[in-house]
């Protein structure tokens, strides 16, 4: 796995998030080697200051490459 698979993960999930949001925890599993050709993020639930959010990497193929889960803390600014 490389850390390439693991820096897509984490923008996607970031971006799920929202910009509000600060990373509190990742969790990556890597399935299989292979080419990511595509990935998604998505949210799982949200409280008022948490965000659990989920992604995952395949090959072009459909074979799922890397599995991450994350914690988000809201923050506010100002």
């Amino acid at each position: 796995m490389t850390a390439s698979t693991a820096a897509l993960l984490e923008d996607a999930l970031r971006q799920a998030a929202g910009a509000d949001a600060e990373p509190a925890s990742m969790i990556i599993d890597y399935a299989a080697a292979g080419p990511v050709s595509a990935h998604r993020a998505w949210i799982e639930r949200a409280t008022r200051s948490l965000v659990f959010a989920q992604a995952e990497a395949r090959t072009e193929d459909g074979n799922l490459v890397a599995a991450a889960s994350a914690v988000f803390r809201r923050v506010t600014h100002g």
